[in-house]
Formats: structure tokens, sequence, C-alpha cells
């Protein structure tokens, strides 16, 4: 999903985070901080954030920095109640600069890895896991569960495999589709899954859907009444789709930044 974003998705995210932790309470009946603290099981009141200092440094590798990405997973820690700052110089630079100001959590991205550091644990969560974690959490509220109902999953991919084995360990009946045959496959050496062999005929029979595919989605294959939780960029959902789904749960990046910042925090800050 890295790659996917751009300046003009992320400039937009600081002013609309307010928005998103409504979206979020009236549609899965959690908080941002909620979210995030049920994608890893806690509470919370099991969790202090307070005080927790998080450093926040840019990267110049692969395709290099987009616009306001730093500020914006920033701005995503203040508002889980952290004391966050984006480094006034990138990469390495950066990194002293944030171990120096003896920060509790350094997140940092490049095209491949998106991480948050614990520095006194020396662990880190990563944004493919946190990101289906709290995709599979806004699913089970928005559905009242998922013990015993059926989901798809579309993707396999890094975030829908996980995902997918997410939804399984809370007794969703999962089927999953993929364009790429191997990915499935490899998921069933696995886990207990069902595979589907065409998107169009599984999204018709499902109105419960993981998706975490940046394909687009034809609305006509749509179920009336669907509750969509997706984090595939870009958004794949055409007017008939969203016509006829129950909701869609959507955002670029606070859902994913929340819960890898909650779980990197904790590592060392549980009560």
């Amino acid at each position: 999903m890295m790659t996917r974003l751009t300046d003009r998705i992320v400039e937009k995210i600081i002013g609309s985070l307010d928005g998103t932790n409504d979206m979020l309470t009236s549609l899965t009946g959690m908080s941002i901080l909620e979210l995030a603290c049920d994608a890893i099981d806690i509470t919370p009141d099991e969790i202090d954030l307070d005080g927790i200092r998080v450093g926040v440094v840019p990267v110049t590798s692969g395709l290099g920095i987009i616009k306001k990405f730093s500020e914006s997973v920033a701005e995503i820690a203040r508002k889980l109640g952290m004391e966050a700052f984006v480094t006034e110089y990138a990469d390495v630079a950066g990194l002293a600069e944030a171990l120096s100001a003896e920060v509790d959590i350094v997140i940092m991205a490049d095209d491949l890895k998106f991480i948050a550091i614990n520095i006194s644990k020396g662990r880190f969560s990563h944004n493919s896991f946190a990101t289906a974690a709290g995709y599979v959490s806004a699913l089970k509220g928005a559905a009242g569960g998922l013990a015993g109902k059926d989901v798809l999953v579309l993707g396999a991919g890094r975030v829908g495999s996980i995902a997918a084995e997410l939804l399984a360990a809370k007794g969703a009946c999962v089927t999953v589709y993929d364009i790429d045959k191997k990915r499935t496959e490899d998921l069933l050496c696995r886990m207990d899954v069902k595979i589907a062999d065409d998107a169009e005929s599984a999204l018709s029979s499902h109105t419960l859907v993981l998706n975490a595919s940046p394909a687009a989605i034809d609305g006509r294959s749509v179920k009336e009444g669907t509750i969509f939780s997706s984090p595939g960029l870009p958004f794949p959902f055409d007017e008939l789709g969203l016509k006829k789904a129950k909701m869609v749960i959507h955002d670029p990046l606070e859902i994913g930044v929340a819960v890898m910042a909650v779980q990197s925090a904790s590592f060392s800050r549980l009560r």
C-alpha cells in the first residue's frame, strides 16, 4: 500500500482525522484508539500511552518522500495521546536525531517496509500486520462479531494473507480470492480456507468482505447489504457498488498507523 499512496491522498489526512474517528465510531462502535487496542487484543485501560515520545523519521530512499506523509503519521500518533514529532533530518541523520531526543518509538517507512520501533525493547511492529489487524477488528465491530460467519478476503498479498489468518483465528469461515493462484495455494498450505476461482461470483455470495486488493470492484457483483472493510488503494468502488453496500470502512493511512503505534507501545507500556 505504501507505494500506492500519493501526495494528494496524504495531504488530506491531517484535516480528516476527526472525521475518521467519527466514521469508525459510527460504523464499528469503536473509536480509533479502541479499535487499535482491539486489534492487538487489549483494551485502552490496559495500556499507558501518556508521555510516550514518538519520532517520525523521513526516508528518502527508493521513490523518496511523500509530501506531508511523516507529519500525517505524527498527527495520528498525537490523536492517540502520544507526543510525536517529525525529525528535521532524514534517513540516518534523522534516526540519530530521534535517538538523541530519547524517544520511546521511532517510526520509519521506505518502499518496502513501514515500521514502528520500540527503542527500549528492541522490537518493532510493521504496517502490514497492523493494517490487517485493524481492518479485521473494524469488520468484527461492524458485523457484531465474526465467529461462524462467512467472510471473503479479496487479495492474498501481505495484508490479505495476514487478514485471512486473523479472521480464521476469530472463528470466521474464510474464502480467499487472488488473481495470483500461487498466493492462494501458499495460503491453503498454512490454514483451512476456501479458495474462490472467480471474484465476481465470490462477491455475489458474501455480505462480509475484507478487500486487500488494488483491483477495481464491479458494483454489479456486489451483493445488496454487503459490509466492506477495505484498506486497499486506490479506492476500488464504483457508484453502484457504494449504493449496494451497507457500509464501506476505508481510510488511506490512519487505521494501520494507529494499530502499529499502539502495538509498538504495548511492548513496554502494558499496565
